[in-house]
């Protein structure tokens, strides 16, 4: 998943909107889209009601949280023959 996250973020910085829809892409992928779209909604109402001085650091909470969604979504895909990983999740 790092991989394909940093792929997606690293290579150039992208709008909100383009990362947003990229991590949406990979997130169908994985079966996690819905979830993904929730916790959008979540962190961006959260933050919209928060003080100016608190918006940065919710915005850092928010990432590690849609980080770890989707690290947890795309371990449970494993690619696996007769119960045997196939592929390792890296």
């Amino acid at each position: 998943l790092m991989d394909v996250l940093g792929e997606i973020i690293m290579t150039k910085v992208l709008s909100e909107d383009k990362t947003r829809k990229q991590l949406l892409e990979y997130a169908q992928k994985i079966g996690a889209k819905e979830d993904l779209l929730h916790l959008f909604d979540k962190w961006d109402r959260l933050i919209s009601l928060s003080p100016e001085s608190e918006k940065e650091a919710m915005s850092y909470e928010a990432v590690i949280e849609v980080q770890n969604l989707l690290d947890i979504k795309a371990k449970e895909k494993l690619l696996t023959i007769n119960g045997k990983i196939v592929l390792p999740n890296n």
